[in-house]
C-alpha cells in the first residue's frame, strides 16, 4: 500500500523548495538593483533622496526624471529600476 501522508510531505517539500528557490531569485535581483543604485549614487548619477508622490511632493509630476509605469499598479517608477516600488512586479520582461 502508498503511504498518503509520505506522498503529501514529499509533494509538500517540492513545492516548498520551488517556492524558496522563485523568492531567492526575486531577492537576490531585488539585492542587484540595490547595489547598481547605490553604485550611481556614490557616482553622482542620481540624486540621494527623490520625493516619493505618496510622502512627498511633485516626483510624479516632475519632467526631470523620467519614468517607467508599472504594468500591474500603475505607480511611476525611475526608468532605471527593474521592480516596482509599490507592489514588487518586474517592471521590463525577464526581470
Amino acid at each position: 500500500m502508498i503511504d498518503l501522508g509520505a506522498i503529501y510531505l514529499a509533494v509538500t517539500g517540492a513545492l516548498l523548495l520551488v517556492a524558496l528557490g522563485a523568492g531567492l531569485r526575486v531577492l537576490r535581483g531585488i539585492v542587484r538593483e540595490g547595489r547598481d543604485l547605490r553604485r550611481r549614487r556614490r557616482a553622482g548619477e542620481v540624486e540621494k533622496y527623490t520625493e516619493d508622490e505618496e510622502y512627498g511632493p511633485g516626483s510624479a509630476d516632475d519632467s526631470s526624471h523620467s519614468t517607467a509605469t508599472c504594468p500591474q499598479c500603475g505607480a511611476a517608477n525611475e526608468s532605471g529600476f527593474d521592480y516596482c516600488r509599490r507592489c514588487a512586479a518586474p517592471l521590463r520582461p525577464g526581470a
